[in-house]
């Protein structure tokens, strides 16, 4: 019975989390908020709903997993070296810094040192998963402020491991930490070296191959199987598995199906993600909070004021200005998740009771709820204090920025499908140098345009990662030749979503999916039965010499109602009555004893006498002579081609036919 318990928990989860969240939403405050309200009210010190709160920890656990894998999948080896200086020069610094500053608060307050050092431990780590989470959400990774974020955050969490080993040291059980230190180096470089050799080598060979399939179950099962692989690598050497998971991602972001990658991870992400919150939320004791509350609220103030002072001025020191270094410091000022994996260790080492203990869990979670409102005001509140008078180095910063590495895209087209639905496209769009991004899934033909220069991406165009790869925020068209009505309705949605001003154009087979497409979003939906059925008509009316204006303005009529008029069960089109000339060409042969042997045109004045004009003449030499002159004389075997109404075409085959 025990999976019937894990399936009402998760029942429990969802179903307040739902309720919880739809009423955060209403007053615009984040998701990530009322995930840890969930795990307050469902956990053992409120209602007590979860039965199983280990089962959660696991399912926790896995969420921060796919965070940190989707982190280095979006991120790549080539964007983390770029801000290696952040890594380790501002990361260092705010960790060094910040437990110094702790160290010297609490000790002149009389806490022993290894306390002190042990709190400030705790102290200097920041919430990956939240801040990560909502930068992401926020498209603001790849800003100033956020690699500054990323680059801190992945120091904290290769220091983890180091800060897990000096807590024996600190309770004077270990003493030998020079050794164990040099292990925890040399097992870092293997996992290192392991990721370097299946980034460059083994992942892209596997993927190209898995691609080749078009199995998307396959392709999101192996991509899997990578990530945890990687991370469970990690563990078994000792090392964080968040670390590994990040490694991971990193390993498939150097492949070109990345992207794709990333879009598939996506929704499995967001679902563990919030048991992770859920299950924080569940540690906090309500009891303890209100009877200590303002101190609470206190200390936390505290804890922002120091956290941001110190990573603002690690990120001046790094040559950012005060506007995106002040907003970093923000962004980074609470207590994060693998704290709470220290605070544990250190509790049952007896470095710090339980007061400290429910104290420690009081002021992270408060701080990590602050944080998303932190992030969404930090824009603002910088705006207000840039106001304020500032030293002009302060104010500008004392380096240069680095420019952002954005694709040179701008007015481009988007084509979304396979190689026999828009090749003839791509053809027509280069010769008159409309620039433009092809998506597909078929990775030989993606590597295939790459090679030929041309920018092509692989992966599904209804995920966000993929279409935005594309950019389609500055795209002007998206042309779609996608089989599935479905998938055309998603990728029409998800392309709005991130440019609702885009022309969207969609082939479709089925005349019953216009209506749809054009309430999705479609701007216009090109059904391919009646574009042929059109086609036909246009070189009927031209055959009945049906003047090019007028067919146009009826093809016109027909696409502009929705092809309504084609429709069986259509009765709201207006009927557009066409003049079609009674004209027939007629073909006739000159024979030796006809009436028109051996006479010119002039002479037989067929104009005048029958309303019948000769186009051209076919003389047995092959020749064709167009718009004849009046001499000329009309021999035996000469083919003539004349315009005339049926009735009157009839009547002078008695001038060319054999007596």
């Amino acid at each position: 019975m025990h999976e019937i318990e894990i399936l009402k928990d998760v029942v429990i989860i969802f179903g307040l989390a739902s309720l919880v969240v739809f009423l955060f939403n209403k007053f615009k405050l984040p998701s990530v908020v009322g995930f840890l309200a969930t795990g307050i009210i469902a956990g053992p010190y409120a209602l007590g709903l979860i039965s199983d709160i280990e089962i959660i920890d696991v399912l926790a656990e896995i969420g921060v997993i796919l965070l940190l894998f989707t982190i280095g999948i979006e991120f790549s080896i080539k964007k983390l070296v770029k801000i290696k200086n952040i890594v380790f020069i501002g990361g260092g610094l705010q960790v060094a810094l910040t437990i110094a500053t702790v160290l010297i608060a609490l000790y002149l307050f009389g806490i022993p040192y290894n306390e002190s050092v042990f709190i400030g431990f705790l102290v200097t780590l920041s919430s990956t998963a939240i801040i990560l989470k909502i930068l992401q959400e926020k498209d603001q990774l790849n800003t100033h402020h956020g690699k500054i974020a990323l680059g801190i955050l992945i120091f904290q969490d290769i220091i983890i491991v180091p800060m897990m080993l000096l807590i024996p040291f600190l309770t004077g059980e270990s003493t030998n930490l020079v050794t164990e230190l040099a292990i925890m180096f040399a097992k870092s470089l293997a996992l290192i070296g392991v990721t370097f050799v299946f980034s460059k080598w083994i992942v892209p060979f596997i993927l190209h191959q898995i691609a080749l399939s078009k199995s998307q179950e396959l392709f999101l099962i192996v991509i899997i199987v990578i990530g945890f692989a990687i991370a469970s690598f990690s563990a078994w050497l000792g090392l964080s598995l968040a670390l590994g998971a990040f490694l991971a991602g990193l390993a498939i972001a150097e492949s070109e199906y990345s992207h794709h990658a990333f879009g598939n991870l996506i929704p499995f992400r967001d679902i563990f993600t919030s048991f992770f919150f859920v299950s924080i939320g569940m540690l906090l004791n309500l009891e303890f909070f209100t009877s200590n509350i303002l101190m609470i609220i206190a200390i936390t103030f505290v804890l922002i004021l120091i956290k941001s002072t110190i990573i603002g001025f690690i990120s001046f020191v790094l040559g950012y200005p005060f506007k995106i270094a002040f907003r970093a410091g923000l962004i980074l000022s609470q207590i994060g998740e693998f704290s709470f994996v220290l605070a544990q260790i250190g509790y049952n080492n007896e470095l710090i009771d339980n007061h400290y203990y429910q104290l420690f869990l009081a002021v992270a979670i408060l701080s990590m709820s602050l944080t998303p409102i932190f992030i969404l005001f930090s824009k603002p509140i910088v705006s207000i204090l840039e106001k304020l008078p500032m030293p002009k180095k302060v104010r500008e910063g004392h380096k240069k920025l680095p420019e952002s590495n954005m694709p040179n895209l701008s007015e481009h087209t988007i084509l979304v499908g396979s190689k026999k639905q828009v090749g003839s496209l791509t053809k027509s769009l280069q010769l008159v140098e409309i620039p433009f991004v092809i998506i597909d899934i078929d990775a030989d033909r993606i590597k295939e345009l790459q090679n030929k220069g041309l920018y092509a991406i692989y992966g599904h165009a209804e995920y966000d990662s993929v279409i935005e790869h594309a950019g389609i925020k500055d795209a002007s068209n998206l042309l779609l030749s996608v089989n599935e009505t479905s998938k055309n309705a998603s990728i029409i949605q998800t392309a709005k979503k991130h440019n609702p001003n885009i022309n969207i154009i969609v082939r479709t087979k089925y005349i019953e999916d216009l209506d749809y497409l054009y309430k999705v979003g479609a701007d216009y939906v090109i059904p391919i039965e009646f574009e042929t059925s059109l086609e036909m008509l246009n070189k009927t009316l031209s055959n009945y010499l049906v003047p090019h204006e007028e067919i146009e303005k009826t093809l016109g009529l027909i696409r502009s109602k929705g092809y309504k008029a084609l429709r069986s069960d259509s009765k709201e089109t207006k009927k557009s009555k066409i003049h079609i000339p009674d004209f027939e060409i007629s073909t006739l042969v000159v024979h030796d004893d006809s009436v028109a042997f051996n006479k010119s045109i002039k002479e037989l004045d067929l104009r005048n006498k029958t309303g019948i004009s000769i186009l051209a003449v076919k003389k047995q030499n092959e020749k064709i002579i167009t718009n004849p002159k009046a001499d000329l004389i009309l021999r035996d075997g000469d083919i003539i081609y004349a315009l005339g109404n049926h009735y009157n075409t009839t009547c002078i085959n008695d001038i060319f036919k054999h007596h």
